[in-house]
């Protein structure tokens, strides 16, 4: 408001000037005899005086008035979400994936990357999504949040979150929902952090986007900026994840900081805003062992804290089984079996699980040889017919190579994709497995 107040007088005054000149060349009429630049200074005053006026009775007030409606409507708004948050009580179903289906669309062919996936998050809950390079854990996670680039299409499904299908939501829409109640941490903290801004102005940003009122209310509270506000805010949440001198990080920028130093700032950003629901896409996979072990105990933490349900992604089954109360099992675009994390560890279903359990050498344990899948992870844009993992699977009978399997639940709120578990080819399963033992037994008599 005060720069177009300076240029519109400087206007004013330049417009003076020419026509002063003109009505004495042309017609030679003086508006001043004396020096111009007293006439200019007159002129001036004038216009500072009205100005200042009007500034302070009519749109100083105008913006006070505004101020406090805005005001106003941010502890509304507050207090109205504050009264929700105390009424939701009990284990209610925050997540639900239903038959999601991403394509890419390639000139070599089209990936069917994502085929069918289905499956469920409780509140509170963190479900692990576990399976081999490539197998699209990460398309299903962008596909939630709508994230997938071109030539990638998400073809079909329901993503149902806290009621509500984000597939049927506007991308304006949906991207209020992206930090604020859905939350991701991406694999490489350095190529997700912008390396042109400094820390603190990256995790700010989050409290801008999605946090005016509470930074509104707040301010008001404490009679401080906003910008002072949300500065203290990101210092804090530093300082909850075991960064030292959160006040010096605040002010430097990505490349200056160690991986684990950049893979907690980005944990800080997806934490700013207290979501719903954390996505982890591999975040410790760029880290050493004893980095990841740091972060994989403080995501635990601030999970519990924050009362945050989590979907976390890896291929690595230690950090499932610490980090996961239930897993899902991904193959070849699909999920094979889904369950509670001791009981897919302890009995595992599907032959595919099997095989990724029993390739994992156990400390204590004496074992002549490691179980290996033999064949190859199925290119994805011609995947078998059936069953995809039918090419590799030791149990394969006759519906495999060609029928899709059914989601079957073997137990309760256990479910395993494979027609070992269809009643409608039980005895043609019991001849499988009994095959699949009696060739087991010779192996292992033979070694």
């Amino acid at each position: 408001m005060y720069t177009g107040g300076l240029i519109s007088f400087g206007i004013w005054s330049i417009q003076l000037v020419i026509v002063e000149l003109y009505l004495r060349r042309l017609f030679g009429i003086a508006l001043y005899i004396q020096d111009i630049r007293i006439l200019i200074l007159v002129v001036n005053v004038v216009y500072i005086t009205v100005f200042f006026i009007t500034l302070k009775k009519v749109f100083k007030p105008r913006a006070s008035e505004r101020s406090e409606l805005k005001l106003q409507e941010a502890f509304d708004i507050y207090e109205k979400k504050h009264g929700e948050e105390i009424k939701v009580v009990g284990n209610h179903i925050i997540l639900d994936v239903q038959d999601l289906t991403t394509y890419f669309y390639t000139e070599e062919g089209i990936v069917k990357a994502v085929e069918g996936v289905s499956f469920q998050i409780n509140e509170g809950e963190t479900l692990g999504l576990v399976g081999e390079t490539g197998c699209g854990k990460s398309v299903t996670a962008l596909s939630i949040l709508q994230l997938v680039r071109p030539p990638g299409i998400i073809e079909k499904g329901k993503v149902i979150f806290r009621g509500e299908d984000l597939l049927q939501k506007s991308k304006s829409i949906v991207l209020g929902y992206r930090g604020k109640d859905i939350a991701m941490i991406f694999q490489d903290p350095l190529n997700s952090l912008n390396p042109v801004f400094k820390i603190g102005a990256q995790i700010t940003e989050v409290y801008f986007l999605h946090m005016e009122n509470e930074l509104l209310v707040e301010s008001a509270k404490q009679n401080k900026s906003i910008f002072a506000v949300a500065r203290e805010w990101g210092e804090h949440l530093l300082r909850d994840l075991n960064i030292p001198f959160p006040d010096v990080i605040f002010d430097r920028y990505p490349h200056e900081l160690s991986g684990g130093m950049r893979q907690r700032v980005q944990i800080a950003m997806g934490l700013a805003c207290k979501p719903k629901l954390l996505i982890a896409d591999e975040p410790t996979t760029a880290l050493d062992v004893t980095i990841q072990n740091q972060i994989l105990k403080l995501m635990k933490e601030l999970k519990n804290k924050f009362n945050t349900s989590m979907l976390f992604i890896t291929h690595d089954l230690g950090i499932i089984s610490k980090m996961c109360d239930r897993v899902a099992v991904m193959y070849s675009g699909s999920i094979v079996e889904v369950g509670d994390i001791k009981k897919l560890f302890i009995t595992p279903y599907h032959p595919y699980t099997k095989g990724l359990i029993g390739s994992v050498p156990i400390v204590g344990k004496k074992r002549r040889r490691l179980e290996v899948i033999k064949g190859m992870v199925p290119n994805l844009i011609y995947p078998p017919s059936g069953c995809r993992f039918h090419p590799r699977c030791n149990y394969c009978f006759e519906p495999c190579d060609s029928k899709i399997p059914k989601s079957i639940e073997v137990e309760p709120d256990y479910f395993v994709a494979c027609h070992l578990y269809d009643p409608e080819y039980r005895e043609l399963a019991a001849i499988s497995i009994k095959k699949e033992k009696t060739i087991a037994n010779k192996t292992y008599f033979d070694n």
